[in-house]
């Protein structure tokens, strides 16, 4: 008995385990070997704390900016940048958005302290059995870090491994989760990430992919989005749909297993397709956007304009450019409906690395007269397709479009508006254009069924666009004085010896020389020397780094009453000649244009104004190709109406005013059959078809002048007289003194008659009362037209007492 006590306090007094020599030993060792691990840890990973603990942490939402594109009213334009991202705050973003990116990038998000030690560990084992460096482990703030400091860039410009830069990045990440709350480093994080197809950030993704708002996204969509991030080149829908829904259900599943939507929900969304809606934030997808960044790039240095945030102001407006692109659009698709069309057609076209596009191209530019602002400008019918620039690159020829070229050297060689013309058929071998036999064709008056009009003015002639009345009026001008006048208006001319077919606009010119030629009408005679996009560009602080020149440099193109001549001649066209029906839509406005069509109907022009503006539009083919768009293309039909849109969306300013009259251009009644001062004769017959009887027409209209080149003497058609004009009268340098208007006052006959011809332009004096009433009509002496008897006729006239009153007596 006394023996077991003993043995059971023998077992009570045994040594604890943790007293022993051999367990001492074993945790002297492993304290030892932690200790040396920890030394190990801390000395082999000091340079990478350190280097951790150099970033600036306040720059980590430095994101690059866009600068911002305005128009001329300061709408949003378009955007310039690197890197398509727009950054929105946690709070625009939806709950479903931030479930999904953290079941599909780092479920423990919520939990770590930057760093996933599981994770850790699994991609640790995975990559020592697969011998590779593969599988990751970041968490959301990892790779926050690495993005926002470059560190994968910084690791191999230093030579590193993946494992030395994990390390900076788990340095990195433990300051970030310190300094930034979870929700903020989730802002971060998905505004500056990059979600493929070039959108960073969630914003320009939603819109690039889905065009909606984050907010608006459904829960599929995000888990589309989060599906992109681990591989953004293999796994963006836009790039493959297929690959996109394996990654987008991959996370669908997660969001199940991590409790954030049931198993039903799960099943639903999984069964969905993936449908895009792209409307992605403006960016470089035009010629316009081209011409501004070139600006942009010229006066801002690249490193600050890589941070962003600059406000660049245009002169353009976006209704007007909107108009333009769209209605061309519209144009050009209609022609390629037409039933005559023959060539390729755009919604058929399939882009290859050297592919060109054949199908119907059409450009359009309109600029402000008084300082050459561009206010819109459409280089071609697709960006995309081809970036060629069909404004400034493409030449082509104009056609009918170069006609007031010829019509305004006819003025300053001493015609004018009322000088007649021959419209009669013409051999074609004195002009030789698509072909050497044969009547020269008429297609001028863009109608399928011309007709000639024997003797016409010059005013009906430009018109009614005229073929073989205007080449006859440029052979009378002179070839030499057209190509000085082309040369002075800024359009190319051949060297060498001239032929005829230059006067049918078969040399080529740019869309911008023919607008800024055209301008010179409509700005007095004087056209824009440069084009201006840009007016302003401000930086992030709000300092001006670049302003365009307030004041214009112009060209004296044309005599200021030639100009004016020319808007009211063009005006016409409009309204009675071969671009009648535009104006339906521009009730109110002032405006004149020509339209341009070649022979071979290959290419189509429209060039119109107002006081302030100047547009131009055309279409063709790329390739040079003469045929025919279709049989009978004209231009009223294909881009008369582009220009019509365009117009018709200029506000305020634009709108332009009535086009203002020199003091050296005079209005002067003349009869429309001789061109010459119309008299009280100058009247014809014409038959009422309705009443059977004879009426009288009075011939007398109304033509403007310039006062040096008006008529010098009476109708010679319904009276007599001779036609008198002063080639010397129009000049660009001198002015108009009084003494240089000379009047030419009625030879008095010295016989009741003058027999043979007239050669100084004298006229038989008019008998009138003495004191001028209307009331000789009464007294049957016929009425006086008090307005056809100027202060010469007045000199000239007999002046006779009133007759008494006839009476009859038994």
């Amino acid at each position: 008995m006394g023996r077991k006590k003993f043995n059971s306090r023998r077992k009570v007094r045994k040594k604890a385990i943790f007293k022993r020599k051999w367990f001492i030993f074993l945790a002297s060792l492993c304290l030892v070997g932690c200790l040396v691990a920890y030394l190990g840890y801390s000395i082999g990973t000091k340079p990478y704390r350190d280097r951790a603990e150099t970033y600036d942490l306040s720059k980590i939402n430095e994101i690059e900016l866009p600068s911002m594109i305005y128009d001329r009213n300061q709408r949003e334009l378009g955007r310039i940048f690197v890197e398509n991202r727009h950054a929105i705050g946690i709070e625009q973003i939806p709950q479903k958005m931030i479930d999904a990116l953290v079941a599909g990038e780092d479920s423990r998000f919520f939990e770590h302290n930057g760093v996933d030690y599981m994770g850790i560990g699994r991609a640790a084992y995975l990559n020592f059995k697969s011998g590779s460096e593969d599988s990751g482990a970041s968490t959301l703030t990892q790779q926050l870090a690495r993005n926002a400091f470059h560190l994968k860039e910084e690791a191999i410009e230093k030579g590193e491994s993946a494992y030395e830069r994990k390390l900076v990045e788990i340095f990195l990440s433990f300051r970030i989760e310190e300094r930034y709350s979870k929700h903020e480093i989730l802002e971060f994080y998905l505004n500056r990430v990059a979600f493929g197809n070039g959108y960073y950030g969630v914003r320009s993704a939603a819109l690039g992919y889905f065009g909606k708002e984050p907010k608006d996204l459904e829960t599929q969509e995000c888990a589309s989005l989060v599906g992109c991030i681990k591989n953004p080149s293999v796994f963006s829908p836009s790039r493959s749909k297929k690959n996109n829904k394996k990654a987008r259900d991959h996370v669908i599943r997660r969001m199940a297993i991590e409790g954030m939507i049931s198993e039903m929900e799960r099943d639903r969304l999984v069964a969905l397709p993936i449908e895009l809606n792209p409307r992605p934030i403006q960016r470089g997808t035009s010629h316009l956007y081209d011409r501004v960044a070139e600006i942009v790039n010229k006066h801002v240095d690249p490193d600050e304009l890589a941070k962003g945030g600059f406000r660049v102001f245009t002169s353009i407006d976006i209704e007007v450019q909107e108009a333009l692109e769209s209605k061309l659009r519209e144009q050009l698709s209609k022609a390629e409906q037409h039933s005559g069309y023959k060539h390729p057609k755009y919604r058929d076209y399939r882009m290859t690395d050297t592919s060109k596009p054949k199908y119907l191209q059409g450009a359009a530019l309109m600029i402000d007269n008084t300082n050459g602002q561009v206010i819109a400008y459409v280089g071609g019918r697709d960006f995309v397709h081809s970036q060629y620039d069909f404004i400034e690159s493409g030449s082509k020829p104009l056609g009918t479009a170069f006609f007031p070229v010829i019509y305004s050297s006819a003025l300053e060689t001493g015609f004018n508006p009322a000088s007649r013309l021959l419209d009669e058929a013409m051999d074609n071998r004195q002009v030789m254009i698509d072909g050497m036999e044969g009547i020269l064709g008429e297609w001028g008056g863009e109608v399928m069924d011309p007709i000639y009009e024997g003797d016409i003015s010059l005013r009906r002639g430009l018109a009614a666009s005229k073929i073989a009345a205007t080449v006859r009026l440029g052979r009378l001008v002179g070839l030499d004085k057209v190509k000085e006048m082309a040369t002075r208006m800024g359009l190319k001319m051949p060297d060498g010896e001239l032929l005829t077919r230059v006067l049918l606009g078969s040399e080529s010119v740019s869309l911008s020389q023919l607008v800024r030629s055209y301008s010179a009408f409509a700005g007095g005679g004087e056209a824009p020397k440069q084009m201006v996009w840009v007016t302003r560009i401000e930086d992030a602080n709000g300092s001006v780094v670049y302003e365009a020149p307030q004041e214009s440099s112009f060209n004296k193109v044309l005599h200021p009453a030639t100009a004016y001549l020319m808007q009211s001649m063009l005006q016409e066209v409009l309204k009675t000649g071969s671009g009648q029906g535009a104006l339906d839509q521009l009730e109110g406005m002032h405006v004149a244009g020509k339209t341009g069509t070649t022979s071979d109907f290959a290419d189509n022009w429209f060039v119109g104004f107002n006081s302030r503006v100047t547009c131009g539009v055309w279409a063709g083919f790329w390739d040079g190709s003469r045929e025919a768009i279709y049989p009978a293309a004209f231009s009223r039909d294909t881009v008369m109406p582009v220009w019509e849109s365009a117009m018709s969306k200029l506000k305020g300013d634009l709108r332009g005013s009535s086009f203002s009259k020199p003091e050296d251009v005079v209005e002067v009644s003349i009869c429309k059959v001789s061109g010459l001062k119309a008299t009280r004769d100058c009247e014809e017959y014409e038959h009422d078809v309705i009443t059977g009887k004879q009426k009288t027409i009075s011939t007398a209209v109304n033509e403007v002048f310039y006062v040096r080149n008006q008529p010098r003497g009476y109708c010679d058609q319904h009276g007599s007289g001779i036609y008198d004009v002063n080639p010397e009268a129009f000049s660009l340098d001198e002015g108009i003194k009084p003494e240089d208007i000379v009047s030419v006052i009625p030879i008095k006959p010295t016989a009741p008659t003058l027999l043979g011809e007239d050669p100084y332009g004298s006229e038989q004096p008019s008998f009138v009362p003495l004191d001028l009433t209307t009331e000789t009509e009464t007294r049957g002496l016929g009425a006086v037209n008090l307005d056809q008897l100027n202060q010469e006729d007045l000199a000239a006239a007999i002046k006779i007492a009133r007759p008494g009153r006839a009476e009859i007596k038994d």
